[in-house]
């Protein structure tokens, strides 16, 4: 047990920087020997082998991939590590077609990758995979598929079932996330001419995909909650045997996901839980610390000499958030102690209750509630991809237009960590196909701050046994947060969490609650650290952004009763080539209406290249979701000449029965 203030030390030994040899498109072969991958190197200059650390990404590693790790990734080379960036078969500079999103075949590339890099002169042998998000999902992917030269992986808030992690929440089909800033990022991605040095073959690689493939957006609107085709895309985390370091963001989109991954995994393994949204560790504008240092000791562990006498460390280190928060280390996940219930009371109130059963004390509690499409703004961008902005924002007047339940201050602190748990009792029939159930710290001063929040589809199938009720359980994304002494619990339930989730389009009483059971993991104190803070970074030459803006747009007109997130980046990057600077600006909106429970995502970006010899290139995309039908159009200008135009549309298939529904 580590002793309350005693600091976080690093177990590898201390390395010597060495220079780094960069070697561009280097062209890997494919298992199925349809074509290879192309991959960037970094190389640590040295006559002797070292190991190696490969991504594979679907997002250009001469533009958004390369330009977002190129600090990490000379990082790593300069301490000793050889490192691969890789770009996804049919993507950048990677032959062939481009898969469908999440494709199972991308594991077997991902093995490709790990057992070429094994095989170089340059490699001592020991391959170890890392990535965040989109990485982080390959990384374990591949290490699914078991390739022999892979000793260790680290994934960063990645996600193993890509329905329900990200395309549609607890089975319901998402909105902002996927079908906005998502789709809109990876079509522009698509369409930018290629960067790299490799000229003419690039060229007509690019010219072949703008003509034969389609947007990303197309597979996720017409596939829906439900369809066959996402069960062949969920990621098997038990058949991992390497040692996995997890390392995930409560404020994170794909928290869930990485965690599950963790309790899966029998290998050795490590968990790392901060309170960061979807960005790296250490360039998180809030509680950043030395991702680094962390990771360079995992590797250590596992990718050097065999028999090396090093410390292996296996522990469980969580952010408690809260009014105080703090590191806090577990012996094992999900931690181990008691958990608590409390009930809705008809007063509206929130009760702490003790005994086996409850939910009899809450048995009339008669709660109407009508259903409201705008509600959900409030919780922030949690649940959409966005890098470290978009915190829940007070949760009071979201509360208001939900069914709500408080309890009295607390008399001590509660600290909650773990997965919490609600069941509703409803009418036999009830009139909803979906609830969303969300968790809230009252301070004081009324501010409800979201403490954790989740969601499930309803199918409805017929209740067999006589019963005049139906009992639906959701389980909540799990958490570490401490409710302080004076400070009010409160339960909230609605149908709608706009604009994580997509409006059914229906309007008038959602549900009458009969009753409401609250169950919490009460989260004990094993051990204070301290984690070692991230560096600031004193050489330029490391980064590669020369400006990046982000702004967050709330607004609601009571008139319409009307609700319209809008999210606009504004960036500016030198290409890792340095040869480009690349310009991309971008507006996604996300609307819905109380009126008549109507709603649609439009996005518009632009990117321009200029580079050294004066020659440039204009790409612009734009997309328009609506309940029924989803349209991308692109344009790719060279020299002010268009070159390429083109619009895409789909529509919604038949309803298929969301996978994960609740009977």
């Amino acid at each position: 047990m580590i002793s309350s203030g005693a600091p976080e030390t690093a177990v590898s030994p201390v390395r010597d920087l060495y220079d780094v040899r960069v070697v561009r498109d280097v062209r890997i072969p494919t298992r199925d020997g349809h074509g290879s991958l192309g991959a960037d190197l970094f190389l640590p200059i040295t006559e002797a082998p070292v190991p190696a650390l490969v991504t594979l990404l679907p997002y250009r590693k001469d533009a958004f991939a390369g330009i977002g790790g190129f600090s990490t990734y000379r990082w790593f080379a300069r301490h000793g590590y050889a490192t691969v960036l890789a770009d996804l078969r049919g993507t950048g500079s990677s032959d062939g077609p481009r898969h469908p999103p999440f494709d199972p075949r991308e594991g077997d590339d991902g093995a490709a990758l790990v057992e070429w890099a094994g095989r170089q002169d340059w490699c001592s042998g020991s391959v170890g995979m890392w990535g965040v998000s989109y990485g982080a999902m390959t990384a374990l992917r591949t290490a699914e598929r078991g390739p022999k030269a892979l000793r260790a992986i680290l994934p960063v808030m990645g996600m193993l079932d890509p329905e329900l992690d990200f395309v549609h929440p607890g089975g319901i089909r998402g909105a902002l996330g996927p079908l906005g800033i998502w789709s809109l990022d990876t079509l522009l991605g698509h369409l930018l001419p290629p960067l790299s040095p490799a000229g003419g073959v690039d060229r007509r690689r690019w010219l072949e995909r703008l003509e034969q493939d389609e947007p990303y957006l197309l597979d996720l609107f017409r596939h829906g909650p439900g369809h066959p085709s996402w069960r062949s895309r969920h990621i098997d985390a038990s058949r991992i045997e390497v040692p996995t370091f997890c390392v995930a963001g409560w404020r994170d989109l794909f928290c869930e996901g990485t965690i599950r991954a963790y309790e899966a995994i029998s290998a050795p393994k490590k968990l790392l839980v901060g309170p960061w949204m979807h960005t790296i560790p250490h360039e998180s504008p809030f509680e950043a610390i030395d991702f680094h240092r962390l990771a360079l000791d995992w590797w250590s562990a596992w990718l050097g000499e065999p028999g090396a006498e090093v410390e292996r460390d296996g522990r469980v280190v969580l952010y408690v958030q809260g009014e105080q928060p703090r590191w806090q280390v577990q012996q094992s996940w999900p931690p181990a102690g008691d958990s608590l219930t409390w009930c809705a009371t008809a007063d509206n109130g929130l009760q702490r209750v003790d005994g086996i059963s409850s939910m009899a004390e809450a048995a009339h509690l008669g709660a109407g509630y009508r259903r409201d499409p705008t509600v959900g703004a409030l919780s922030g961008l949690w649940g959409v991809p966005t890098a470290g902005f978009g915190l829940p924002l007070d949760q009071h007047d979201d509360d208001l237009r939900s069914c709500h339940f408080t309890s009295r201050p607390l008399s001590n602190h509660l600290t909650i960590g773990g997965r919490m748990s609600v069941t509703v009792t409803l009418p036999k029939e009830p009139v909803l196909d979906r609830l969303v159930v969300k968790v809230t710290d009252v301070d004081p001063h009324g501010r409800s701050i979201l403490i954790a929040a989740g969601a499930a589809a309803i199918h409805r199938s017929p209740v067999t046994n006589g019963s005049a009720r139906r009992t639906v359980r959701i389980e909540l994304p799990p958490t570490a947060y401490e409710v302080a002494a004076g400070h009010r619990l409160r339960l909230v339930l609605a149908h709608d969490d706009f604009p994580r989730l997509w409006p059914d389009g229906s309007t008038g009483d959602a549900f009458v609650l009969i009753g409401a059971e609250l169950r919490l993991p009460v989260l004990t104190d094993e051990g204070r650290t301290v984690m070692p803070a991230a560096p600031a970074c004193s050489d330029q030459n490391e980064r590669l952004s020369l400006h990046n803006r982000s702004r967050w747009d709330l607004v609601r007109s009571p008139i319409q009763d009307a609700v319209a997130v809008t999210i606009v980046h504004d960036t500016s990057a030198y290409t890792p080539t340095k040869d480009h600077v690349l310009t991309v600006d971008s507006r996604v909106t996300a609307t819905a209406s109380g009126q008549d429970a109507s709603a649609n995502v439009h996005g518009v970006a632009k990117a321009v290249i200029r580079s050294s010899q004066h020659e440039s290139a204009t790409v612009r995309v734009d997309l328009v979701v609506t309940p029924t039908s989803a349209t991308a159009t692109g344009e790719v200008s060279m020299d002010g000449v268009r070159v390429f135009a083109k619009s895409w549309t789909a529509f919604t298939d038949e309803p298929a029965t969301p996978k994960g529904a609740i009977p």
